[in-house]
């Protein structure tokens, strides 16, 4: 079974709520004396014209909670109450009343005022917490109103009272005795998810069909409890697509701790004891979405040699499918700027006619040419549908990389022309090089070392990170010399112009290296350019000694993590080791997403573990770590490093090529606008405290809504941070900063008819 539907739709179930006729004063029971019918008349010392404000205002009861359980609308109710200055209380119905959080409730203005949850229109519920805000006559009140969402799902031919289900949803279990069962192969336990990624295909080592599963989801406000039959082998089962969406958004991570706890349970057709409970896992939901492109590099080639790699980009999240860029051109060694607009990548050798011999259609050429006139690099326009290209150079284009902002590239190797001693500086419009940049000039090399490879550019664009190595000549650009260095090169792009002196960030000698070899490739800076993650090993990457480049080869690796000041190098042992064993030294080539979200970094890189018990392509037979097995994962990184592993257990990327895979360039998808407002920034918080990418990260083509200006499914989709009714709506309208709070406009404020926005903070018009 490889979906789990949600049979009901947005219905709810209701859990404690206000009642109009139940009040009480000071802290007496509701039958206390002394409340009187709302009327502006009643209430001593406020007159029907407003001119005189009540001495206070509040609502009972303060606080409620909505319990949603998908099979009705629920709701809560809150009394206004005002009090005069004899200490006199009255009903009273608001001047005007909003609630900061739409996409969990509506509430009425009215007597008393009603809080309707899932809002009119919810295609399913989100959970959490919103405040009411009510203003009358100058004064405001407030009142917490917390959703939870309890939903049960039942598959085919099982319901509430099957034998089964009744054993699994009770509190007595026992352990399975199943052998090899537990733990589950696929997620990890601690994994850190995003938001807007593909709901995760859960597999284990299921003994038989027909058995009987509990999927069970719980967080703070909201569970999920789906029973299913296992029709098939091997074990999978994926929740559906919208109530992971709906899950991981209404965490309230962002408030604090919430994790995201799953447990699996199993009880087989034959049993008449307690069932069985398998492993419970704990997550954590980063409230940020990742929605985005990858670009990466598939390599393999057939038995006759033809080569088949090429560059793809694939959207990760439901439906992901991978399309080739430059229709599907052999090219390999490429680059994506921070900004999300121009990848660079060297057009390959290419066996066209399929007899094994390279035919090279774009040669590089000389002065700029190098290694028997192959490999040039090409820019594309990835901002656009179809992501043309912009420009074919006839420079070798291996080792490439691109300032942030995609005005300079920095590529080749190195030969006798001016600007080009180690590697170049270039214009990636016109394949112009700037001879002047400093590079031929480059000093302080480690003892042995003699050439600059595999550079990458620090997100604020003041350092290029590079590889020293006496590797100059090597035909596949690898590094089978060792050990190397990691340095930096300053950079002053107003120049444009290098410091020309190397400053060591890490070195293979260290002692960090000696149980994982110390052959160093790949740096990428964090986001905040403050360290380099990079890969060390005893191989080459996907190739031996620079001959065979093919889906046999073993490879190995492990990732590694130093601050740009030198600190010492930490191995991301979580990241690096998978609970099978077997597994474990294989993973290279890390690449940060240039942007944090939900308060960590993240790298894609590759890796050759298993993808729990789903198969590789029948032609990988060997039982090493192979290229057949290269594949892209993502770990999330904490932003602070320290002297210990800041990494987490690390997820696949599902909508990947079956193929080898290498090399990914993460870029953020733009956020939608609201219709009728710009584009721009960040996005606010949503259902789960989550904020869209960055509008303008990514080509419009990798969109994230259903279609259509303002379209979306789910509030991290929008550049707002809010969806309502399959639209996005703009945050000053719909969510709002209460009296007191912190504005720039009065439509920033709740109640924005009756609060104005005074000196930077949202105060009641009537005082």
């Amino acid at each position: 079974m490889t979906g789990c539907v949600l049979a009901a739709a947005a219905a709810v179930s209701c859990g404690g709520s206000g009642n109009s006729g139940s009040h009480f004063t000071g802290g007496g029971d509701a039958d206390t004396v002394g409340i009187v019918p709302f009327s502006d008349a009643t209430i001593p010392g406020v007159g029907g014209d407003g001119s005189t404000a009540p001495t206070s205002l509040y609502f009972q009861p303060a606080t409620a909670t909505i319990v949603l359980d998908g099979t009705a609308a629920r709701t809560a109710s809150f009394t206004l109450l005002a009090v005069d200055s004899t200490g006199q209380m009255s009903i009273v119905t608001p001047d005007s009343v909003a609630f900061d959080r739409p996409d969990l409730a509506t509430v009425s203005n009215a007597d008393p005022v009603v809080a309707t949850a899932p809002p009119p229109g919810s295609a399913s519920p989100y959970a959490g917490s919103g405040t009411i805000h009510a203003i009358y006559h100058g004064k405001e009140a407030v009142a917490s109103v917390t959703v939870q969402v309890h939903l049960v799902d039942y598959g085919p031919g099982l319901n509430a009272l099957s034998p089964a289900v009744v054993a699994l949803s009770g509190s007595i279990f026992q352990s399975d005795p199943a052998p090899g069962i537990a733990p589950l192969l696929y997620p990890y336990d601690q994994t850190v998810w995003p938001l807007g990624l593909t709901s995760p295909l859960l597999m284990w080592n299921a003994p038989e069909t027909g058995d009987t599963y509990r999927l069970s989801y719980s967080e703070k406000n909201y569970s999920f409890d789906g029973y299913y039959q296992l029709p098939s082998l091997p074990g999978q089962m994926r929740l559906d697509q919208s109530v992971w969406d709906r899950l991981t958004a209404s965490n309230d991570a962002k408030n604090g701790s919430d994790p995201l706890s799953f447990t699996l349970y199993r009880y087989p057709p034959t049993s008449t004891g307690p069932a069985y409970l398998i492993q419970t896992q704990t997550w954590t939901i980063a409230p940020e979405s990742l929605q985005g492109a990858i670009y990466y590099w598939t390599a393999s080639k057939t038995a006759a040699g033809v080569a088949l790699g090429h560059i793809s980009r694939f959207t990760p999240g439901t439906g992901a499918a991978p399309v080739q860029l430059n229709n599907g051109v052999c090219m390999g060694c490429h680059a994506v700027n921070a900004q999300g607009t121009i990848l660079v990548g060297d057009v390959d050798d290419q066996d066209n006619d399929g007899t094994g011999g390279a035919v090279h259609t774009v040669p590089s050429v000389a002065p700029y040419g190098n290694w028997s006139g192959t490999r040039p690099w090409a820019s594309f326009d990835i901002t656009q549908p179809g992501q043309p290209l912009i420009y074919q150079s006839t420079k070798f284009g291996a080792d490439v990389a691109l300032t942030p902002d995609g005005k300079f590239v920095v590529f080749g190797g190195p030969t006798a022309a001016v600007g080009s001693k180690y590697i170049s500086l270039g214009d990636p419009l016109t394949g112009n090089v700037v001879t002047t940049s400093g590079l031929d000039q480059v000093t302080g090399f480690a003892a042995s070392e003699t050439n600059l490879e595999m550079p990458a550019f620090s997100p604020d664009g003041t350092m290029l990170a590079v590889v020293e190595s006496d590797n100059g000549g090597d035909p596949d650009n690898v590094i089978p010399d060792m050990p190397e260095v990691i340095a930096y090169l300053s950079f002053n792009e107003s120049g444009p112009m290098f410091d020309p002196t190397l400053h060591t960030i890490v070195d293979g000698t260290s002692p960090a290296f000696a149980t994982t070899g110390n052959g160093l490739g790949y740096p990428s800076f964090t986001p905040d350019s403050t360290a380099i993650a990079f890969h060390a090993g005893t191989t080459p990457t996907g190739c031996t000694g620079g001959s065979a480049c093919d889906d046999t080869v073993v490879d190995d690796g492990n990732l590694f993590i130093a601050t740009v000041a030198g600190g010492a190098p930490i191995r991301l042992a979580a990241a690096d080791d998978p609970p099978d064993a077997g597994d474990s030294n294989a993973s290279v080539e890390p690449t940060f997403n240039p942007v944090q979200r939900g308060g960590y970094s993240w790298a894609v890189f590759t890796s050759m573990r298993a993808w729990g018990n789903q198969p590789w392509p029948a032609d990988v037979t060997s039982t090493a770590h192979v290229n057949g097995k290269r594949r892209l994962w993502v770990t999330a990184v904490d932003t602070m490093i320290g002297s210990t592993d800041p990494s987490h257990p690390a997820f696949y990327l599902e909508g990947q090529d079956d193929t080898p895979n290498m090399r990914g360039f993460w870029t953020l998808a733009a956020c939608i606008p609201t219709p009728g407002a710009p584009a721009g920034g960040s996005a606010a918080s949503d259902a789960g405290g989550s904020a869209a990418a960055d509008a303008g990260a990514a080509p419009p083509d990798a969109a994230v809504g259903d279609g259509g200006a303002g379209a979306c499914t789910n509030g991290f989709n929008c550049c707002s941070g809010f969806c309502q009714n399959g639209m996005c709506v703009d945050i000053g309208k719909v969510a709002c900063v209460g009296v007191g709070g912190g504005c720039t406009t009065a439509s920033d404020c709740c109640n924005s008819s009756t609060v104005a926005c005074v000196s930077g903070k949202c105060m009641p018009t009537l005082q």
